[in-house]
């Protein structure tokens, strides 16, 4: 076990186990509620008129616009971490000399961010058109009228908390109302207005918005 926690935090593969703790981190935070499962996503989709460069350039030539950035990182980051530990554990921890270690430690760095990038768009072109209708960002006038589900024990006109199922993992909003609409945990609520100063949903209860 003490040789897989040195190996682990050698050059290069210290660069993705700190990115490993990372992703594992925001997952763990994500299974619990904690994190938006969307937070770290942005739009990697471009109109076929545009010239992307940088990292969504990269994304587009690899077929991967518009597959989320987090599920890309997770596979990225998995990938670079088994192919730099094997290299560590082959023979990169065997070179006594540091500058010679530390050399061919960045040729492997380097080399494994290719090689991980396309394993990564290898695993995820088959699935890339599903997780991109899963990606399609909610516009605030889409949630208008929209049942959600109060996940806070209260709600009132500084806190709530409601998760709105939309067929993928849901989405975690944060809900105002007045307190004295006794609105609780597992009430059904209906969204009804957005404030943009707070970034809240108004809701009313789902007997309010019926009658």
């Amino acid at each position: 076990m003490s040789l897989f926690f040195h190996n682990s935090l050698m050059f290069p593969i210290v660069i993705f186990s700190g990115l490993l703790i990372i992703v594992l981190f925001y997952w763990l935070c994500a299974a619990f509620g904690l994190l938006d499962i969307d937070l770290f996503n942005v739009d990697t989709e471009f109109d076929s008129g545009i010239d992307a460069t940088g990292f969504a350039g990269w994304l587009t030539k690899l077929g991967l616009a518009g597959v989320p950035v987090t599920i890309i990182l997770t596979l990225f980051t998995l990938f670079g971490w088994v192919i730099t530990y094997f290299s560590v554990y082959g023979f990169i921890r065997f070179i006594d000399l540091s500058l010679l270690r530390y050399l061919v430690g960045f040729a492997v760095f380097v080399i494994t961010i290719f090689i991980s990038l396309h394993l990564t768009a290898l695993c995820l072109k088959p699935v890339r058109n599903k997780l991109i209708s899963l990606n399609k960002p909610k516009t605030v006038h889409q949630l208008i009228g929209k049942y959600a589900t109060v996940r806070s024990g209260t709600v009132n006109e500084k806190n709530g908390e409601a998760i709105l199922e939309d067929g993928g993992a849901g989405l975690i909003l944060q809900i105002r109302a007045p307190f004295t609409e006794g609105i609780k945990r597992g009430d059904r609520v209906v969204i009804i207005s957005y404030d943009a100063d707070s970034h809240s949903y108004q809701v009313v209860t789902e007997k309010e918005f019926r009658n």
